[in-house]
């Protein structure tokens, strides 16, 4: 009897460690509040362009497999915060039918780097996002008007792999194969380099047998502030806002911006403006009207996952105003 408990403790305790090296969290972000865009009447906002950011679920799970190596999925869907309704034809993002929309993908990483593959977003979008001021909000008027890097922020069908660092240096590198992206190859890349408070990168994309698009930036935080400036050329746009000329656009900017820390206060100001906006065929060039552009962002912050703020938006002279609260668990 004896050694039969002690065979059954011994069991428990070595099923309790293998469970404990695999593990799945919920979480994701709650974002509502009111807003007026030009032209419409005000009223309550969730997954809009003046919201910080598109309000999701997710699911990430992770499994430790020894030596050094880990696999894992992720799996996020979009929430309008207003009715709960979810990604779909008919639903407040307009896209087509994804239950996880935002993300689903499965990873294995070591020491060798990480390699993805499915749903995710691109390195392009990764790269934007690492050098802005304003980061991936949804009412950055340098990714509604240049999207990242040309192309959407999340591709499906993705195969992705992401160097170790080395050095503060690290390159992301991705491709859907021409049989996931009607018969057109597609790749997208990244180079970053993250030291300290300086953060540099370059993004590149290209369809086969298209123009190709490429961005640079870069950020310097001095500690109380930060600034940052980018220069984007693209010239095989898929954009989610359609633009005149569909892929016979071209489009290309710089932007600046910056931002101030006070305390729980954060306060951040970001502009764009086109540099070349124009039409093309092998008959004609139409040039389009350039705009500066911008927003002003402040936030202020409840607790290290709430935070309240309010956001102001010019586009194609065009004035747009929000206020929310965001919530992240």
């Amino acid at each position: 009897m004896k050694k039969n408990l002690l065979a059954l403790a011994a069991l428990t305790l070595v099923s309790g460690a293998a469970f404990a090296q695999s593990s799945v969290t919920l979480y994701g972000v709650a974002d509502v509040g009111i807003g007026k865009e030009a032209g419409q009447k005000t009223g309550m906002i969730s997954g809009n362009l003046l919201n910080h950011t598109t309000s999701y679920i997710g699911f990430r799970g992770i499994e430790d497999l020894g030596g050094g190596l880990k696999a894992g999925f992720r799996l996020e869907q979009f929430i309008n915060m207003e009715n709960g309704a979810t990604a779909s034809p008919s639903s407040f993002l307009g896209r087509e039918n994804r239950t996880y929309g935002r993300a689903a993908n499965l990873w294995i990483e070591g020491g060798f780097g990480q390699f993805k593959m499915g749903r995710s977003e691109t390195p392009s979008y990764n790269a934007m996002v690492a050098w802005s001021v304003v980061g991936d909000a949804n009412y950055s008027t340098t990714l509604e008007r240049y999207g990242a890097v040309g192309r959407w922020a999340r591709a499906n069908s993705q195969f992705g792999y992401k160097t170790p660092v080395f050095g503060g240096f690290s390159a992301e590198v991705a491709f859907v194969a021409k049989g996931d992206h009607d018969n057109k190859a597609k790749y997208d890349l990244n180079v970053l380099y993250e030291s300290g408070p300086i953060v540099v990168g370059a993004a590149y994309n290209k369809i086969q047998n298209a123009k190709a698009n490429y961005a640079l930036g870069a950020k310097y935080n001095f500690g109380m502030f930060a600034l940052s400036a980018g220069y984007f050329d693209i010239r095989n746009p898929k954009l989610d806002a359609p633009l005149p000329g569909g892929d016979n656009l071209k489009v290309a900017g710089y932007s600046i911006g910056g931002s101030v820390n006070f305390d729980n206060i954060t306060l951040a100001v970001e502009l764009q403006r086109q540099r070349k906006f124009e039409i093309y065929n092998p008959l004609v060039t139409r040039k389009l009207k350039k705009y500066t552009e911008g927003a002003v962002e402040a936030k202020y912050a409840l607790s290290k996952r709430t935070f309240i703020y309010a956001d102001y938006m010019r586009m194609e002279n065009k004035n747009n105003y929000g206020v929310g609260i965001q919530h992240r668990f």
